[in-house]
């Protein structure tokens, strides 16, 4: 293949930090969802989690796009991820009912919904591979504190 094309839509516990942690695509360096492929691997697309749509954390747990942003993403991802929050507000430890990724229900003053194709990513690798493709729900902590349900995962590749 060397196309590859999918997307995938969750639901946010808790209080997902976005792109807190290592900067390392072999290790958590989002809250949400890291597509690679091959060994080492290779980036391929990040569907991340920030904390809140509109809550000012600091600067540091919510989405690179939130109303009050994040921290940017690692230089591997580049501008290949989706950022999105289920929670407006200060964040409760519970599930939030708002679909994730799904380009609908940000905030005002927040552009995380205006990203381009969300919910699907499509990448055109420089060459053709066969590869195994890997999907990992990433968290820098336990899940009393944050987790990433998925209600959809579609990966084509041509």
């Amino acid at each position: 293949y060397n196309k590859v094309c999918g997307q995938v839509r969750g639901y946010q516990y808790g209080t997902p930090d976005g792109f807190v942690g290592p900067k390392d695509v072999d290790s958590y360096y989002v809250d949400g969802i890291s597509i690679t492929h091959g060994s080492p691997r290779k980036h391929l697309w990040t569907y991340a989690i920030g904390a809140s749509d509109d809550y000012n954390y600091g600067g540091n747990w919510n989405c690179p796009c939130a109303k009050f942003p994040g921290l940017s993403p690692p230089s591997f991802v580049g501008n290949h991820y989706y950022c999105e929050s289920g929670n407006t507000g200060v964040v409760n430890h519970q599930f939030y009912d708002e679909p994730l990724w799904d380009g609908e229900g940000c905030g005002a003053g927040n552009n995380c919904c205006a990203q381009s194709g969300m919910p699907w990513f499509c990448r055109a690798l420089p060459q053709e591979v066969d590869d195994d493709i890997e999907v990992r729900n990433c968290a820098n902590q336990g899940i009393s504190d944050e987790d990433t349900y998925i209600e959809i995962l579609e990966i084509y590749v041509q």
